[in-house]
């Protein structure tokens, strides 16, 4: 599967994010079914060409996610290193920032601006980290920029794991975390996808809606 998107979309970082997505859906289902993983879905996904926020937790987000509905992330570097993920992150062009360097923000939010111009939907995680899996933590406001440019709808998702054991912090080793994971047999997480942000709004207006809409979302999940 990778190597047929990479011939397909070879020099088009936009056809490999529109045909990535879509292609990998289906990979994504099976693989984590086969970690039993068990997903509980609410809400409508979103339409091709959409862009979405949504609370990170695990590792699994993104495997949960890609399995659920055709999309390019948004997601530090570190990600590429990744057994397993790494390699499906880029399958589906996924944008990689370096949160080290600020400098490059415009670049990234000009790079999602081609995805969503081409018809791929992006998904991006803004708190910029893992939360704790109890709560959803603030917003980093910088990428709103983009749906706000393009007068696009912003699309909220809340993903909340029951088990504690699912979240992860920075100051977990990725090996450790995943191994946890991994022996936590039949991990369920809970999805929810809520109703589209209008179009029209500014970017710090827009990126504290889209925080209290994810909020909202994450803890109707508890119930």
């Amino acid at each position: 599967m990778a190597l047929g998107v990479l011939l397909f979309s070879f020099g088009n970082h936009h056809r490999r994010a529109s045909l990535g997505g879509r292609s990998v859906r289906l990979w994504s289902w099976v693989t984590r079914r086969a970690l039993g993983i068990h997903v509980s879905v609410e809400g409508t996904p979103p339409p091709p060409g959409s862009f979405v926020v949504s609370n990170h937790v695990s590792h699994f987000d993104i495997l949960v996610l890609t399995s659920l509905y055709p999309t390019s992330l948004v997601g530090k570097k570190e990600i590429i290193k990744w057994p397993l993920l790494g390699q499906l992150a880029w399958m589906i062009g996924t944008v990689f920032v370096d949160r080290g360097d600020r400098n490059k923000t415009a670049e990234v939010a000009e790079q999602m601006r081609g995805y969503l111009d081409s018809g791929a939907t992006v998904t991006l995680f803004p708190e910029g980290t893992c939360g704790d899996g109890k709560h959803v933590l603030p917003f980093k406001r910088s990428l709103f920029s983009v749906p706000a440019d393009l007068n696009i709808p912003t699309w909220p998702v809340a993903i909340r794991y029951p088990d504690p054991a699912a979240a992860w912090t920075d100051d977990t080793p990725f090996a450790l975390h995943m191994f946890r994971l991994l022996c936590h047999t039949n991990q369920k997480a809970v999805v929810e996808f809520g109703e589209p942000i209008a179009a029209g709004m500014e970017r710090k207006p827009l990126s504290f809606e889209a925080h209290a809409r994810v909020d909202a979302l994450f803890e109707h999940t508890r119930n």
